[in-house]
């Protein structure tokens, strides 16, 4: 008798994970379509302008780098 009540028990406990197993994943797929959803209509307001940077000659190697920022000739 109490194998049949384990074994029940057993396909009950199986069946209700994957019953909310199932909802978690619906629930999960569900916010992040409107994630991506929301992202695609904040890119599509307002697209990238590409910032510039103004470049400078190294002094040492002639080689043109950010203004600002250390050369890779005076890393070596």
């Amino acid at each position: 008798m109490f194998k049949v009540l384990f074994t029940v028990a057993m396909v009950y406990g199986v069946w209700f994970v994957f019953k909310h197993w199932n909802r978690i994943t619906a629930a999960h797929k569900v916010v992040m379509d409107e994630k991506r959803r929301e992202a695609a209509d904040q890119a599509a307001r307002a697209p990238r302008t590409p910032v510039a940077q103004d470049l400078v000659p190294c002094p040492k190697c002639g080689s043109y780098i950010a203004a600002g920022s250390p050369c890779s000739c005076e890393k070596a």
